[in-house]
This record gives C-alpha cells, sequence and structure tokens, in this order.
C-alpha cells in the first residue's frame, strides 16, 4: 500500500512540474500552433491541455483559438459545442473558408439543411466554380423548400456542363463497372457525375443498384437525392417511404408517403392504390382503427374508380372522423363538383371540422416533421391541410 501511494505521487508531482515547464517555457504563439497540430493529427485531448495551457498564459483568444477548440470538440463528439465554437471563430474573423467548409458538413451531418445552405452560399460566392459544393446546396435547397435557389442550382449545373456531349459514353461506362463487380468504380463514377447530370434518371438508377450492392446508409442516401431533385415525381417519394417501411421507421414512411400520395392526387384523381400502403401500416402500428378504416375505403374509391358528390365526401368525412388521407382526396376532387364561390366556402368548413377535430392529435402527429422535408414551407398542404388555402 506504502508503494503504490509512493508511486502515485510521483507521478501527480511529476506532471505538476511538466505542466509548469510547459506554461512557463512556452509562448503563446507556440502554444496555439502546437494545439493546432494535436487538433490536425486526431489527437483532441492533448489539443484540450494545449488551450487550457495557453489560457494560463493570460493572452486573449483569438479567432484561431476558437477554431482549434471547435476542431477537437467536432473530434470528440461533442458536435453542437464545436459548432458553437466555429460560430465564435468566424465572428472574430469572418474570412476563413475553411471552417465554412467544415461547419456546411457538420450542419450537413446534423440535418439541419437550413443552416449548412447557409454556409455554403457564402462559399460558392467565393468558389462559384465548386460544383460538387453546388450539387449539395441544390439538394439542401429543395429540401427546406426555398425553390428560387433550387430552380437556379438547376440551371446552372444544366447549363455549363463541359460533359454533355459525353452523357451515353459515361452512363455505359458505368453499367461495365457494374457488369464486371466493380462497385468502388462505379460509386466513385456516380459521385463525380451526378453533379453534371443531377436530372439524368438513368444516372440516378445505376448509381442506385451500386449503392444498394454496397452500403444500406448509401442507398438511403441515393432514393434521398433522387426524390428531392425529382422534387414533383410521387413515385420516388412512394418508393423512399416504402424504404422506409422495409426498415419499420413508420414515421418516416408516412411522411413520405403523404408527400407521395398529394403528389399523386394532383396528377390524376384516382392513383394507385400502393401510394395508400405505407399509410395503413402507419396507422396499424399506431393503433388507429379509425385511420386503418379511411385507407380500406379510399383504396375501394380507386378500385371502383367512384366519382363520389360532394354530399358522400362530406359523409366519408365524418365517418372517418375526418381522416387526413380522406380529406386530401376530397378536396381534390370539390372542384370538379362544385362552382368556384362554393369550392371555397366547402373547402374552408372542411378544413376548419378536421382543425378542430384533429388538433390534439396533430400536436403529436411527427409524420408532418419527419423526413426530409421537415423543413419545407413550400409545401404547405402536405404540411397541415388544416391551414392550407
Amino acid at each position: 500500500m506504502r508503494l503504490t501511494l509512493s508511486v502515485w505521487f510521483f507521478l501527480v508531482i511529476c506532471t505538476i512540474k511538466s505542466v509548469l515547464a510547459l506554461s512557463s517555457t512556452f509562448s503563446w504563439e507556440e502554444l496555439i500552433q502546437q494545439a493546432a497540430e494535436e487538433a490536425l493529427r486526431g489527437r483532441y485531448q492533448q489539443a484540450l491541455e494545449k488551450l487550457q495551457i495557453a489560457d494560463e498564459t493570460g493572452e486573449p483568444r483569438d479567432f484561431r483559438y476558437y477554431w482549434i477548440l471547435g476542431k477537437t470538440l467536432h473530434g470528440k463528439g461533442d458536435e453542437l459545442e464545436a459548432l458553437k465554437s466555429f460560430e465564435t471563430s468566424l465572428r472574430m474573423n469572418p474570412d476563413q473558408p475553411k471552417i465554412l467548409q467544415e461547419m456546411t458538413d457538420l450542419y450537413d451531418s446534423l440535418r439541419f439543411p437550413n443552416k449548412a445552405l447557409d454556409t455554403a452560399r457564402v462559399l460558392l460566392a467565393k468558389d462559384p466554380e465548386n460544383r460538387e459544393l453546388r450539387y449539395r446546396a441544390l439538394l439542401w435547397s429543395s429540401r427546406i423548400g426555398n425553390l428560387e435557389y433550387y430552380r437556379a442550382a438547376l440551371q446552372e449545373l444544366e447549363t455549363n456542363n463541359p460533359y454533355l456531349a459525353d452523357e451515353q459514353a459515361l452512363l455505359d461506362e458505368i453499367t461495365g463497372f457494374q457488369k464486371a463487380g466493380k462497385l468502388d468504380d462505379s460509386i466513385a463514377r456516380c459521385k463525380r457525375f451526378l453533379p453534371f447530370f443531377p436530372r439524368n434518371k438513368n444516372l440516378h438508377r445505376l448509381c442506385l443498384l451500386s449503392y444498394k450492392s454496397k452500403d444500406a446508409s448509401l442507398y438511403e442516401e441515393g432514393l434521398i437525392q433522387r426524390a428531392v431533385i425529382f422534387r414533383d415525381e410521387p413515385i420516388y417519394h412512394h418508393i423512399l417511404s416504402m424504404e422506409y417501411l422495409d426498415q419499420r421507421r413508420f414515421v418516416e414512411s408516412a411522411a413520405l408517403a403523404r408527400r407521395a400520395l398529394l403528389l399523386a392526387l394532383r396528377k390524376a384523381p384516382f392513383p394507385d392504390k400502393d401510394y395508400l400502403l405505407p399509410l395503413r401500416r402507419y396507422y396499424i402500428q399506431i393503433g388507429s382503427d379509425s385511420g386503418i378504416q379511411a385507407t380500406e375505403l379510399l383504396e375501394e374509391v380507386i378500385r371502383n374508380k367512384k366519382n363520389l358528390s360532394t354530399e358522400e365526401w362530406s359523409v366519408l368525412l365524418n365517418h372517418s372522423s375526418y381522416n387526413w388521407e380522406v380529406l386530401a382526396f376530397a378536396l381534390k376532387a370539390l372542384p370538379e363538383l362544385e362552382p368556384d364561390e362554393k369550392v371555397r366556402i366547402i373547402s374552408r368548413e372542411w378544413r376548419e371540422s378536421y382543425k378542430n377535430l384533429k388538433l390534439q392529435e396533430l400536436e403529436k402527429d411527427l409524420s408532418r416533421f419527419a423526413g426530409p422535408y421537415h423543413l419545407d414551407k413550400s409545401f404547405q398542404f402536405y404540411l397541415e391541410n388544416a391551414l392550407a388555402e
């Protein structure tokens, strides 16, 4: 026991002497340089220790200090605190493209597409030729519903395309890689050329085949990218919804299914009944008998292509306790049944009834906020029928 205490005491003394020696031997600049080197090498605890010793010199913290602190906190897994440090560093010195890039990537990984787009736009203003970043900004702008930026980014990517004449050759090359089992080469080509052909459906399909064979998370991200780029195509949202359903991620599946259903209703009064499948499974999962019954009734309407009257839709709404999906179908059908003036009056009454009946349920219904579009304010009909006009 005495020996153990002696060894422990000796180590403490040595540690204190070492720290004191560091704090008295190295200047602020040297300590900051050492901390930066430690952080870049991934030695985050050592970087923190250097910063702590730098504080003991009494010198004021500068933008470099907060960059190193943010880098270290990020490395240790404290991502939100890392962002705060990066933001402090930028306030002290706004001209730091490397920090902006780190923040952009961090916002993206934390699923803050609005923040990621903000920092990306600053970077793109200084580096407009960064096509990969512009492609990512295109995705973020679609996810948050910034349609003006989304359209401008698409035009920019598709107008200035040096590989336009090689489009088919690139598709053939990727197909060849897939047939030969060279998935890494195929994926590398996909990642490189999607920013040049963002709306090439064949390229997305080939990429997804490679992603699915290689990595589940990569496959999911590929499905999301395709859905947000083709943001008005219901089938891609339905496919993503079914993928979430297979993973038993019912809330996200319902969120995508509702968007897919409304997009499909915009194209036809009787969309494929499969669009209702994820929603029915969602209602089964949460134990909503009225929701299950409502989807079954709508399946019958679709299967028989029933053209219900306004009164029949009203009865169906009451019978289903103003189910979300039934309301969506009813609102779609109403303009074909009534003159414009009556459409406004009846739709307002239906929405108000829906809102009054479902208020408490809506507050708990996370499907309105889950999925890639949880910040999209441009699609209010999707987010809340009761508030849509």
